[in-house]
């Protein structure tokens, strides 16, 4: 029995359809397989910004808490707060580790900016008036302010400083008894104070 006379053409209609339908499947495929790596990769992003997101948000935490504790403490201490303000701008204009300079100051005045010794030393840095009011020019008037009498005590500590070629050691045995030692281990003193736990003095 003969095929029918459209046989082969009905054939080779199939053959191409179901190279059609291959073909397809092939690039369905392929693009299945892409989207998957795109989803893999969205997926991967997206647990990188959430990592990111929850370490921003504890930044932000604790950038809150620490506003919150610094206005409590301003609120709780004004004047010791502007102290301390003090304390880090001028030691860094005059190249000192503000925790030396807190130490100091809590040596020579416990943070009394109105303190006056039995010598005549005033305020937080315990400038002695009569000794450096020509040298430094000294404003008697403003001696016991807290910016002013800072900066007067650290240009004078510094002044020591160059004098011992960078011994801070020496420099503070001269800055309390100038060149008179009187053995009172006042560096020790300052050295020791809980606020040089923190500092860098060279």
């Amino acid at each position: 029995m003969n095929p029918p006379k459209n046989f082969h053409g009905i054939l080779l209609f199939f053959i191409g359809l179901s190279g059609i339908f291959l073909a397809s499947a092939i690039v369905l495929s392929a693009r299945q397989a892409e989207s998957r790596k795109a989803i893999q990769s969205l997926q991967e992003t997206l647990a990188t910004l959430n990592d990111k997101l929850s370490t921003h948000q504890d930044a932000i935490a604790k950038t809150d808490f620490y506003r919150f504790q610094e206005n409590v403490y301003r609120l709780h201490a004004p004047e010791f707060a502007h102290i301390a303000d003090s304390v880090f701008s001028l030691s860094q204009k005059h190249g000192f580790s503000p925790y030396l300079v807190m130490a100091i100051i809590f040596v020579e005045s416990r943070f009394d900016r109105r303190a006056v010794s039995r010598a005549g030393a005033c305020g937080l840095m315990q400038v002695n008036y009569s000794v450096w009011k020509n040298e430094l020019n000294i404003d008697r008037k403003k001696l016991f302010q807290i910016d002013y009498n800072i900066e007067l005590g650290l240009i004078i500590l510094k002044g020591y400083l160059l004098e011992t070629r960078g011994d801070i050691i020496r420099a503070l045995i001269l800055y309390n008894n100038g060149y008179n030692y009187t053995g009172n281990n006042y560096h020790e003193k300052v050295l020791a104070s809980r606020y040089c736990q923190h500092a860098d003095i060279g």
